[in-house]
């Protein structure tokens, strides 16, 4: 009787962890904001949905060129930010960008905290620019 006790209730709370697993993977998967910023050609290509404030925020670079790149912004200064690269992880405040040299690629990851046009650049090549929009729009 206790064998069969111990079975139900090991059943029940097996029921219970796969369906709180189930509903948890969509809530996890969505609390991140991800761009992607290509660099190809000496031009930085941008993918990136409607980003919202205070929400934590990827931005993954690939450079396609056969030459280094820089990927730095001002959207950094006195924010914590983490730039990961070759399995380096480096965090703090104020992060100044990341060094990409040819066919590698980084993650920066923080929070947006400040709406506008936050423009990144290449320090090695200043013809070189992209920008992300932040919108300050509430949700109805």
């Amino acid at each position: 009787m206790k064998t069969e006790s111990l079975w139900a209730w090991c059943l029940v709370l097996g029921l219970a962890w796969a369906s709180g697993w189930q509903t948890a993977g969509p809530l996890l998967a969505q609390s991140e904001q991800v761009v992607e910023v290509t660099i190809k050609d000496f031009k930085f290509l941008t993918k990136q949905p409607t980003l919202r404030l205070g929400v934590a925020t990827v931005i993954k670079i690939r450079n396609e060129d056969p030459e280094r790149h820089d990927f730095g912004s001002t959207m950094f200064d006195g924010i914590p930010a983490q730039i990961e690269k070759d399995g380096v992880i480096v965090y703090g405040r104020g992060l100044a960008g990341v060094y990409l040299d040819p066919k590698r690629d980084a993650t920066v990851r923080f929070n947006m905290s400040r709406p506008g046009r936050h423009e990144f650049r290449c320090s090695i090549h200043p013809n070189m620019a992209g920008e992300l929009l932040l919108l300050n729009v509430e949700a109805v």
